[in-house]
Protein backbone atom coordinates (compact mmCIF):
# COMPACT_ATOMS: atom_id res chain seq x y z
CA UNK A 1 0.00 0.00 0.00
CA UNK A 2 1.35 3.38 -1.11
CA UNK A 3 2.09 6.03 1.40
CA UNK A 4 -0.02 9.11 0.75
CA UNK A 5 1.97 12.07 -0.61
CA UNK A 6 2.59 15.00 1.51
CA UNK A 7 -0.21 17.50 1.25
CA UNK A 8 1.00 20.94 0.27
CA UNK A 9 0.01 23.95 2.22
CA UNK A 10 -2.39 26.39 0.56
CA UNK A 11 0.39 28.96 0.20
CA UNK A 12 2.67 26.50 -1.64
CA UNK A 13 -0.14 25.49 -4.01
CA UNK A 14 -0.78 29.12 -4.71
CA UNK A 15 2.91 29.69 -5.52
CA UNK A 16 3.00 26.68 -7.88
CA UNK A 17 -0.09 27.92 -9.65
CA UNK A 18 1.44 31.36 -10.02
CA UNK A 19 4.63 29.86 -11.49
CA UNK A 20 2.66 27.74 -13.96
CA UNK A 21 0.54 30.71 -14.91
CA UNK A 22 3.63 32.84 -15.46
CA UNK A 23 5.35 30.14 -17.55
CA UNK A 24 2.20 29.68 -19.62
CA UNK A 25 2.00 33.41 -20.20
CA UNK A 26 5.63 33.45 -21.39
CA UNK A 27 4.97 30.58 -23.83
CA UNK A 28 1.91 32.38 -25.19
CA UNK A 29 4.04 35.46 -25.84
CA UNK A 30 6.59 33.32 -27.70
CA UNK A 31 3.87 31.70 -29.82
CA UNK A 32 2.37 35.09 -30.60
CA UNK A 33 5.77 36.26 -31.80
CA UNK A 34 6.23 33.25 -34.12
CA UNK A 35 2.65 33.54 -35.36
CA UNK A 36 3.14 37.24 -36.07
CA UNK A 37 6.31 36.53 -38.05
CA UNK A 38 4.52 33.88 -40.13
CA UNK A 39 1.66 36.30 -40.87
CA UNK A 40 4.12 38.92 -42.13
CA UNK A 41 5.16 36.71 -45.05
CA UNK A 42 1.82 35.10 -45.90
CA UNK A 43 0.74 37.54 -48.62
CA UNK A 44 4.17 38.28 -50.05
CA UNK A 45 3.21 41.93 -50.64
CA UNK A 46 5.86 43.41 -48.34
CA UNK A 47 9.40 44.28 -49.24
CA UNK A 48 12.07 42.31 -47.40
CA UNK A 49 13.19 45.46 -45.59
CA UNK A 50 9.68 46.28 -44.31
CA UNK A 51 9.23 42.68 -43.18
CA UNK A 52 12.55 42.63 -41.31
CA UNK A 53 11.64 45.83 -39.45
CA UNK A 54 8.29 44.33 -38.45
CA UNK A 55 10.05 41.17 -37.22
CA UNK A 56 12.44 43.12 -35.04
CA UNK A 57 9.49 45.03 -33.53
CA UNK A 58 7.75 41.73 -32.67
CA UNK A 59 10.68 40.41 -30.62
CA UNK A 60 10.66 42.53 -27.39
CA UNK A 61 7.04 41.63 -26.40
CA UNK A 62 8.05 37.94 -26.45
CA UNK A 63 10.81 38.39 -23.86
CA UNK A 64 10.42 38.30 -20.10
CA UNK A 65 10.81 42.07 -19.64
CA UNK A 66 9.32 43.67 -22.78
CA UNK A 67 9.61 47.25 -21.60
CA UNK A 68 13.36 46.86 -21.05
CA UNK A 69 14.10 44.83 -24.18
CA UNK A 70 15.45 45.98 -27.55
CA UNK A 71 16.45 44.03 -30.66
CA UNK A 72 18.45 44.33 -33.86
CA UNK A 73 18.83 42.36 -37.08
CA UNK A 74 22.25 42.92 -38.67
CA UNK A 75 22.59 41.75 -42.26
CA UNK A 76 25.52 42.12 -44.67
CA UNK A 77 24.33 45.37 -46.19
CA UNK A 78 21.61 46.61 -43.83
CA UNK A 79 20.34 46.52 -40.28
CA UNK A 80 16.95 46.86 -38.59
CA UNK A 81 16.39 47.78 -34.95
CA UNK A 82 13.72 48.75 -32.47
CA UNK A 83 13.14 52.42 -31.75
CA UNK A 84 14.65 52.07 -28.26
CA UNK A 85 17.70 50.16 -29.43
CA UNK A 86 20.87 50.50 -27.42
CA UNK A 87 23.82 48.15 -27.09
CA UNK A 88 24.40 47.00 -23.51
CA UNK A 89 26.34 44.22 -21.82
CA UNK A 90 23.17 42.13 -21.37
CA UNK A 91 23.01 40.49 -24.75
CA UNK A 92 21.76 37.38 -26.54
CA UNK A 93 22.59 36.74 -30.22
CA UNK A 94 22.33 34.06 -32.89
CA UNK A 95 23.75 33.84 -36.41
CA UNK A 96 21.39 34.05 -39.39
CA UNK A 97 22.46 31.43 -41.94
CA UNK A 98 21.56 31.66 -45.63
CA UNK A 99 22.43 28.67 -47.80
CA UNK A 100 24.62 27.39 -44.99
CA UNK A 101 26.70 30.57 -44.71
CA UNK A 102 26.60 33.34 -42.12
CA UNK A 103 24.53 36.19 -43.56
CA UNK A 104 23.83 38.24 -40.44
CA UNK A 105 23.03 38.25 -36.72
CA UNK A 106 19.88 38.49 -34.61
CA UNK A 107 20.54 40.31 -31.31
CA UNK A 108 18.43 40.94 -28.21
CA UNK A 109 19.52 43.29 -25.38
CA UNK A 110 18.20 44.16 -21.96
CA UNK A 111 18.50 47.90 -21.34
CA UNK A 112 18.94 47.52 -17.56
CA UNK A 113 20.20 44.80 -15.26
CA UNK A 114 17.82 41.93 -14.49
CA UNK A 115 17.96 39.02 -12.07
CA UNK A 116 20.20 36.13 -13.05
CA UNK A 117 18.49 33.26 -14.85
CA UNK A 118 19.50 30.40 -17.20
CA UNK A 119 21.80 32.48 -19.40
CA UNK A 120 22.69 35.63 -17.56
CA UNK A 121 19.36 37.46 -17.20
CA UNK A 122 17.85 35.46 -20.11
CA UNK A 123 15.71 32.33 -20.00
CA UNK A 124 16.63 29.09 -21.77
CA UNK A 125 13.29 29.35 -23.60
CA UNK A 126 14.31 32.79 -24.88
CA UNK A 127 17.53 31.31 -26.27
CA UNK A 128 15.46 28.64 -28.09
CA UNK A 129 13.06 31.27 -29.42
CA UNK A 130 16.00 33.36 -30.65
CA UNK A 131 17.40 30.33 -32.48
CA UNK A 132 14.02 29.56 -34.09
CA UNK A 133 13.52 33.18 -35.23
CA UNK A 134 17.05 33.32 -36.69
CA UNK A 135 16.47 30.06 -38.60
CA UNK A 136 13.12 31.38 -39.87
CA UNK A 137 14.76 34.60 -41.03
CA UNK A 138 17.45 32.62 -42.86
CA UNK A 139 14.81 30.65 -44.78
CA UNK A 140 12.86 33.81 -45.60
CA UNK A 141 15.99 35.54 -46.94
CA UNK A 142 16.85 32.45 -49.02
CA UNK A 143 13.37 32.47 -50.52
CA UNK A 144 13.43 36.20 -51.23
CA UNK A 145 16.89 35.95 -52.81
CA UNK A 146 15.69 33.11 -55.03
CA UNK A 147 12.62 35.14 -55.98
CA UNK A 148 14.77 38.18 -56.83
CA UNK A 149 17.13 36.04 -58.88
CA UNK A 150 14.21 34.56 -60.79
CA UNK A 151 12.81 38.01 -61.50
CA UNK A 152 16.22 39.18 -62.73
CA UNK A 153 16.52 36.08 -64.90
CA UNK A 154 13.05 36.70 -66.30
CA UNK A 155 13.92 40.30 -67.17
CA UNK A 156 17.19 39.16 -68.70
CA UNK A 157 15.46 36.40 -70.66
CA UNK A 158 12.88 38.87 -71.95
CA UNK A 159 15.62 41.26 -73.06
CA UNK A 160 17.55 38.44 -74.76
CA UNK A 161 14.40 37.17 -76.46
CA UNK A 162 13.64 40.65 -77.77
CA UNK A 163 17.22 40.98 -79.02
CA UNK A 164 17.07 37.52 -80.59
CA UNK A 165 13.81 38.31 -82.36
CA UNK A 166 15.36 41.48 -83.72
CA UNK A 167 18.43 39.57 -84.92
CA UNK A 168 16.25 36.87 -86.47
CA UNK A 169 14.30 39.53 -88.36
CA UNK A 170 17.54 41.15 -89.52
CA UNK A 171 18.84 37.76 -90.63
CA UNK A 172 15.61 36.97 -92.46
CA UNK A 173 15.71 40.33 -94.25
CA UNK A 174 19.39 39.90 -95.15
CA UNK A 175 18.80 36.32 -96.39
CA UNK A 176 15.83 37.43 -98.46
CA UNK A 177 17.83 40.26 -100.05
CA UNK A 178 20.82 37.98 -100.62
CA UNK A 179 18.70 35.31 -102.29
CA UNK A 180 17.02 37.92 -104.47
CA UNK A 181 20.40 39.33 -105.51
CA UNK A 182 21.71 35.84 -106.33
CA UNK A 183 18.64 34.49 -108.11
CA UNK A 184 18.01 37.52 -110.34
CA UNK A 185 21.12 37.06 -112.53
CA UNK A 186 20.98 33.28 -112.04
CA UNK A 187 17.50 33.04 -113.55
CA UNK A 188 18.69 34.88 -116.63
CA UNK A 189 21.80 32.65 -116.80
CA UNK A 190 19.69 29.46 -116.65
CA UNK A 191 17.31 30.68 -119.35
CA UNK A 192 20.12 31.91 -121.61
CA UNK A 193 22.21 28.75 -121.30
CA UNK A 194 19.15 26.58 -121.94
CA UNK A 195 18.30 28.59 -125.04
CA UNK A 196 21.92 28.47 -126.24
CA UNK A 197 22.05 24.70 -125.70
CA UNK A 198 18.83 24.19 -127.67
CA UNK A 199 19.67 26.56 -130.52
CA UNK A 200 23.39 26.02 -131.17
CA UNK A 201 24.56 23.55 -133.78
CA UNK A 202 28.18 23.63 -132.68
CA UNK A 203 28.88 20.55 -130.53
CA UNK A 204 31.57 22.23 -128.41
CA UNK A 205 29.43 25.29 -127.76
CA UNK A 206 26.49 23.03 -126.92
CA UNK A 207 28.55 21.14 -124.33
CA UNK A 208 29.70 24.40 -122.76
CA UNK A 209 26.15 25.73 -122.68
CA UNK A 210 24.98 22.50 -121.03
CA UNK A 211 27.72 22.75 -118.40
CA UNK A 212 26.70 26.33 -117.66
CA UNK A 213 23.05 25.31 -117.48
CA UNK A 214 23.79 22.39 -115.09
CA UNK A 215 26.07 24.53 -112.92
CA UNK A 216 23.52 27.33 -112.69
CA UNK A 217 20.78 24.85 -111.80
CA UNK A 218 22.99 23.32 -109.14
CA UNK A 219 23.64 26.73 -107.62
CA UNK A 220 19.94 27.51 -107.75
CA UNK A 221 19.21 24.35 -105.75
CA UNK A 222 21.85 25.30 -103.16
CA UNK A 223 20.27 28.74 -102.80
CA UNK A 224 16.83 27.17 -102.31
CA UNK A 225 18.27 24.81 -99.68
CA UNK A 226 19.87 27.72 -97.85
CA UNK A 227 16.56 29.57 -97.95
CA UNK A 228 14.71 26.49 -96.63
CA UNK A 229 17.16 26.04 -93.73
CA UNK A 230 16.86 29.70 -92.79
CA UNK A 231 13.05 29.65 -92.95
CA UNK A 232 12.96 26.40 -91.01
CA UNK A 233 15.12 27.77 -88.20
CA UNK A 234 12.82 30.81 -87.96
CA UNK A 235 9.61 28.74 -88.04
CA UNK A 236 8.55 30.15 -91.41
CA UNK A 237 8.85 26.97 -93.49
CA UNK A 238 5.46 25.43 -94.31
CA UNK A 239 4.49 21.89 -95.23
CA UNK A 240 1.78 20.84 -97.66
CA UNK A 241 0.38 17.64 -96.20
CA UNK A 242 -1.10 14.92 -98.36
CA UNK A 243 -1.95 11.28 -97.97
CA UNK A 244 0.30 9.21 -100.24
CA UNK A 245 1.90 5.81 -100.78
CA UNK A 246 5.48 5.89 -99.50
CA UNK A 247 6.44 2.73 -101.43
CA UNK A 248 5.59 4.38 -104.75
CA UNK A 249 7.61 7.43 -103.74
CA UNK A 250 10.62 5.27 -102.88
CA UNK A 251 10.43 3.43 -106.22
CA UNK A 252 10.35 6.74 -108.12
CA UNK A 253 13.40 7.96 -106.15
CA UNK A 254 15.19 4.72 -106.99
CA UNK A 255 14.58 5.20 -110.71
CA UNK A 256 15.62 8.85 -110.52
CA UNK A 257 18.92 8.26 -108.71
CA UNK A 258 20.08 5.10 -110.49
CA UNK A 259 21.55 6.90 -113.54
CA UNK A 260 23.73 9.11 -111.31
CA UNK A 261 24.87 6.13 -109.26
CA UNK A 262 25.73 4.17 -112.38
CA UNK A 263 28.01 6.98 -113.54
CA UNK A 264 30.19 6.10 -110.54
CA UNK A 265 29.68 2.33 -110.92
CA UNK A 266 27.49 2.24 -107.82
CA UNK A 267 24.41 0.14 -107.19
CA UNK A 268 21.28 1.29 -105.33
CA UNK A 269 18.98 -1.32 -103.76
CA UNK A 270 15.58 -0.85 -102.16
CA UNK A 271 14.58 -3.06 -99.22
CA UNK A 272 10.98 -2.74 -98.02
CA UNK A 273 9.47 -4.62 -95.12
CA UNK A 274 5.79 -4.83 -96.00
CA UNK A 275 3.13 -3.85 -95.40
CA UNK A 276 3.88 -0.13 -95.70
CA UNK A 277 0.79 1.90 -94.83
CA UNK A 278 -0.10 5.18 -96.49
CA UNK A 279 1.18 8.20 -94.61
CA UNK A 280 0.17 11.82 -94.19
CA UNK A 281 3.12 14.11 -94.89
CA UNK A 282 4.52 16.51 -97.45
CA UNK A 283 5.59 14.13 -100.26
CA UNK A 284 7.84 16.73 -101.91
CA UNK A 285 9.71 17.36 -98.66
CA UNK A 286 9.99 13.62 -97.87
CA UNK A 287 11.44 13.13 -101.37
CA UNK A 288 13.86 16.00 -100.70
CA UNK A 289 15.06 14.37 -97.47
CA UNK A 290 15.72 11.00 -99.12
CA UNK A 291 17.30 12.55 -102.21
CA UNK A 292 19.69 14.56 -100.04
CA UNK A 293 20.75 11.44 -98.14
CA UNK A 294 21.19 9.38 -101.32
CA UNK A 295 23.17 12.14 -103.03
CA UNK A 296 25.39 12.41 -99.95
CA UNK A 297 26.07 8.69 -100.10
CA UNK A 298 26.91 8.86 -103.81
CA UNK A 299 29.15 11.87 -103.23
CA UNK A 300 31.05 10.68 -100.16
CA UNK A 301 30.96 6.86 -100.16
CA UNK A 302 31.65 5.90 -103.77
CA UNK A 303 34.28 3.34 -102.85
CA UNK A 304 31.60 1.24 -101.17
CA UNK A 305 29.97 0.69 -104.59
CA UNK A 306 26.56 0.16 -103.02
CA UNK A 307 23.73 2.09 -101.36
CA UNK A 308 20.70 0.52 -99.70
CA UNK A 309 17.43 2.32 -99.03
CA UNK A 310 15.46 0.53 -96.33
CA UNK A 311 11.85 1.23 -95.27
CA UNK A 312 9.56 -0.23 -92.65
CA UNK A 313 6.65 0.70 -90.43
CA UNK A 314 6.91 0.43 -86.65
CA UNK A 315 4.69 1.71 -83.85
CA UNK A 316 2.82 4.16 -86.06
CA UNK A 317 5.93 5.57 -87.75
CA UNK A 318 7.59 5.13 -91.12
CA UNK A 319 11.32 4.50 -90.62
CA UNK A 320 13.62 5.03 -93.58
CA UNK A 321 17.37 4.40 -93.67
CA UNK A 322 19.86 5.30 -96.39
CA UNK A 323 22.84 3.01 -95.90
CA UNK A 324 26.23 3.22 -97.59
CA UNK A 325 29.21 0.90 -97.38
CA UNK A 326 31.96 3.46 -97.60
CA UNK A 327 34.71 4.29 -95.09
CA UNK A 328 32.30 5.46 -92.39
CA UNK A 329 32.38 8.59 -90.28
CA UNK A 330 34.84 9.05 -87.37
CA UNK A 331 33.12 8.93 -84.00
CA UNK A 332 34.28 12.42 -83.01
CA UNK A 333 32.40 13.91 -85.98
CA UNK A 334 29.01 12.27 -85.47
CA UNK A 335 27.90 14.84 -82.88
CA UNK A 336 27.95 17.70 -85.41
CA UNK A 337 26.57 15.92 -88.47
CA UNK A 338 23.30 17.85 -88.60
CA UNK A 339 24.69 21.29 -87.82
CA UNK A 340 24.64 23.91 -90.59
CA UNK A 341 27.93 24.08 -92.45
CA UNK A 342 28.94 20.49 -91.68
CA UNK A 343 30.20 18.44 -94.62
CA UNK A 344 30.26 14.67 -94.42
CA UNK A 345 33.84 14.57 -95.63
CA UNK A 346 35.63 11.31 -95.06
CA UNK A 347 38.87 12.72 -96.31
CA UNK A 348 40.67 15.93 -95.54
CA UNK A 349 40.08 17.30 -99.02
CA UNK A 350 36.89 19.31 -99.28
CA UNK A 351 34.34 18.19 -101.86
CA UNK A 352 32.64 21.59 -102.05
CA UNK A 353 29.10 22.57 -101.22
CA UNK A 354 27.59 24.65 -98.45
CA UNK A 355 27.28 21.80 -95.99
CA UNK A 356 23.58 22.39 -95.37
CA UNK A 357 22.09 19.19 -96.79
CA UNK A 358 21.93 17.26 -93.51
CA UNK A 359 20.89 20.37 -91.61
CA UNK A 360 17.97 20.81 -94.00
CA UNK A 361 17.05 17.12 -93.59
CA UNK A 362 16.87 17.64 -89.83
CA UNK A 363 14.69 20.73 -90.23
CA UNK A 364 12.27 18.94 -92.56
CA UNK A 365 12.06 15.76 -90.46
CA UNK A 366 11.37 17.72 -87.27
CA UNK A 367 8.70 19.79 -89.06
CA UNK A 368 6.94 16.46 -89.66
CA UNK A 369 7.18 15.64 -85.95
CA UNK A 370 9.90 13.05 -86.54
CA UNK A 371 13.53 12.37 -85.64
CA UNK A 372 16.72 11.84 -87.61
CA UNK A 373 19.98 10.24 -86.52
CA UNK A 374 23.11 8.59 -87.87
CA UNK A 375 24.99 5.44 -87.04
CA UNK A 376 28.42 4.73 -88.43
CA UNK A 377 31.26 2.26 -88.04
CA UNK A 378 34.59 3.42 -89.47
CA UNK A 379 35.58 1.08 -92.26
CA UNK A 380 32.09 -0.41 -92.63
CA UNK A 381 29.91 2.48 -93.74
CA UNK A 382 27.19 4.77 -92.41
CA UNK A 383 23.44 4.74 -92.05
CA UNK A 384 21.26 7.85 -91.90
CA UNK A 385 17.88 7.04 -90.41
CA UNK A 386 14.76 9.14 -89.98
CA UNK A 387 11.28 8.45 -88.68
CA UNK A 388 8.04 10.28 -89.48
CA UNK A 389 4.66 9.57 -87.82
CA UNK A 390 2.05 8.08 -90.15
CA UNK A 391 -0.81 10.25 -88.97
CA UNK A 392 0.50 12.75 -86.42
CA UNK A 393 -0.16 16.33 -87.56
CA UNK A 394 3.04 18.08 -88.54
CA UNK A 395 4.07 21.54 -87.39
CA UNK A 396 3.77 24.57 -89.68
CA UNK A 397 1.43 22.98 -92.18
CA UNK A 398 -0.55 24.89 -94.77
Amino acid sequence: MKTPGKIKKPGAVKNDFGTLSHDLSERVKELNCLYGISRLFENGDRTLGDAMQSVVDLIPPAWQYPEDTCARIKLKKSEFKTANFKETRWKQSHDILVNGERFGTLEVYYLVAKPASDEGPFLEEERNLLRIIAARLGMIIERENAKSNMELMYVRERELRKKLQSEIKMRADLTRKLIHELKTPLTALIATSQLLSDETRDEKTGRLAKHIFNGANNMNRRIEELHDVTRGEMGQLKLTLKRFNIEKLLNSILEETRPLAEQFEMKIDLEIIRPLLEMTADPDRVRQIIMNLVNNAIKYAREGKKITIKAREKAGEIIIEVRDYGPGIPQERTGTLFEPGYQVAYQEASTGGLGIGLSLCKVLVELHGGKIWARSTPGKGSGFVFSIPLLKPARNQE
